[in-house]
């Protein structure tokens, strides 16, 4: 996969709530679901994000509005111009029997393009759980349901679906089914306790994880998870169940902008 920079203009803007937005562009990008970009802003420097979808004329990202450089992208129009370089890391696997995926909160994207590519590529059977504080902050329903066999929902408030987390869901599900594999995007502590329950079933997993990222090519250190010293943006941000096993921070701590490692 090549890793070069493109500078294009924003093609179009889909408002998913009042604070998040997709951002779309009309060029190839060669990326897996899993991968991520790091987005440049003139003056405003740049951060990584992963990929809601690629095809052969366009891409996007899904982006929440949550400090400076994400602030600076909200007041960015049609036709204003972002710099883009990758993709980056490891994606999911492929796998094509008996699928589950397992979401949380804004992190879903990955697994919206996950579900995208393996119902093109003749998957078995396919559940997503999609979990979120309330119905307004889920993300892509419709499209899960269009890809999914079956598409469950969860919320914190239970404005929507069951009341409760993701993960409530899939021990429920786990309890009642089988699947080859499962695939797992969320905020860490909820990404820590559907593992929990993943181990439990004995069923293969994939956790795309999430850690501060300068530059993306393994060369600032600030991704590197203990004690293997794991080189997150080159060897993940996905991880299988076996590679997981050896990382003791996950689920306890991660590194902040100066590197300095502190609690979750």
């Amino acid at each position: 996969m090549k890793h070069d920079r493109q500078t294009l203009p924003i093609a179009a803007i889909r408002e998913e709530n009042p604070s998040l937005r997709t951002y779309i562009f009309n060029a190839y990008l060669d990326a897996l679901p899993g991968q991520f970009v790091m987005l440049t802003i003139f003056g405003q420097g740049e951060k990584p994000f992963s990929i809601l979808d690629a095809n052969n004329s366009s891409f996007s990202f899904t982006i929440k509005d949550i400090g400076p450089f994400t602030k600076r992208l909200a007041q960015m129009q049609l036709g204003d111009l972002i710099s883009i370089r990758g993709p980056y890391g490891k994606p999911f696997s492929r796998e094509t029997g008996r699928i589950l995926l397992v979401g949380g909160g804004y992190a879903t994207p990955p697994l919206r393009y996950q579900a995208r590519v393996l119902r093109e590529m003749g998957v078995d059977y396919l559940v997503n759980i999609n979990g979120a504080r309330s119905e307004t902050d889920l993300l892509y329903i419709e499209d899960f349901k269009d890809y999914c066999d079956r598409s469950l929902v969860a919320t914190d408030d239970g404005s929507l679906g069951h009341k409760g987390t993701s993960v409530d869901v899939m021990s429920a599900v786990l309890s009642e089914e089988s699947f080859d594999r499962i695939y797992i995007s969320g905020p860490e502590r909820m990404a820590k306790a559907a593992v929990d329950v993943a181990k439990n079933s004995g069923i293969p997993f994939e956790v795309n994880l999430e850690r501060y990222m300068k530059c993306g090519v393994g060369i600032c250190g600030s991704c590197v998870m203990d004690p293997s010293g794991l080189i997150l943006c080159m060897e993940g941000p996905v991880v299988d169940d076996t590679t997981l096993e050896k990382l003791t921070e996950f689920g306890v701590s991660h590194r902040d902008k100066t590197g300095r490692i502190t609690a979750l």
